[in-house]
């Protein structure tokens, strides 16, 4: 029996309390299942989802233009690392009280039973709504949007990119940094060229002219990936590496940050 599995449970008992935006008799079975907890989880639930909705509002928060790559800013990366410290114990709180379920549930969980699978999917919203309700209070003090945490996350803690399929070729842009790395050997390979004392001055002329062409370009192409940006950002990260380091957890952003934003229920386990 795994505990993330027990987490995962919690995703679709909405499911089974709400149907077209009311309680049903299902709805109300289910939660007898629950032993009476089931409805009132989801209550929690809503109110947590307003939370979110009021906090976006407070404290809004403008993502770059599509493409573009975020700019950190220490003062709200302090903030950032300090709401995600902050929240750390009420993460080991959820931890320890999904093990013990396990313990004590395990048994009835691997048999299949429907009512051990809602009981488990009842202690699953209980659970992690403290946890998540822990977050949005420290988001509260830090003056943070659950949204802005969010895109602070993926900068901070980015998640691997998946290697292309084999036989799929690439499709790369111009600014693209393997692109920019060969125009650089380019235009190193020019400097040389010039120090020849035989070469003539037509040669000469559109060498250096090539030279500054691709100066200029290159430059461009870097300003197009945000490379500024990112050398900013690494910057700044490597400044805070210590902490960033300590606070790194994927399943807490798994089950705790991505719910936050729409669609942030992806990726989190399924049984």
């Amino acid at each position: 029996m795994n505990k993330k599995w027990i987490l995962g449970l919690g995703l679709g008992v909405g499911g089974l309390l709400v149907v077209g935006g009311g309680l049903v008799a299902t709805g109300y079975w289910a939660d007898r299942q629950m032993d009476g907890a089931g409805v009132a989880a989801l209550m929690q639930s809503q109110d947590r989802a307003r939370k979110i909705a009021e906090l976006n509002a407070r404290y809004p928060f403008q993502p770059p233009a599509t493409g573009k790559v975020l700019k950190l800013e220490e003062a709200r990366l302090e903030a950032y690392l300090a709401a995600r410290e902050a929240t750390l114990p009420a993460y080991a709180v959820l931890q320890e009280e999904t093990l013990e379920f396990v313990r004590e549930h395990g048994n009835a969980l691997s048999s299949g039973s429907r009512r051990a699978q809602l009981r488990a999917a009842g202690a699953s919203l209980r659970m992690m709504g403290k946890a998540q309700a822990s977050l949005l209070l420290n988001l509260e003090a830090q003056r943070m949007s659950p949204q802005e945490f969010g895109r602070l996350t993926a900068v901070v803690y980015p998640e691997p990119v998946a290697a292309p399929d084999a036989g799929v070729p690439n499709v790369s842009q111009a600014s693209d940094p393997a692109n920019i790395a060969l125009l650089e050997e380019q235009l190193a390979a020019i400097s040389p060229r010039l120090e020849d004392p035989k070469l003539g001055e037509a040669e000469r002329l559109q060498l250096e002219q090539r030279r500054a062409g691709l100066r200029k370009y290159i430059t461009q192409l870097e300003l197009a990936s945000g490379k500024d940006v990112k050398d900013a950002n690494a910057a700044l990260l490597k400044k805070h590496a210590a902490r960033i380091a300590k606070a790194a957890n994927p399943t807490f952003d798994t089950l705790l940050t991505k719910p936050l934003n729409p669609g942030g229920t992806a990726g989190l386990p399924t049984p």
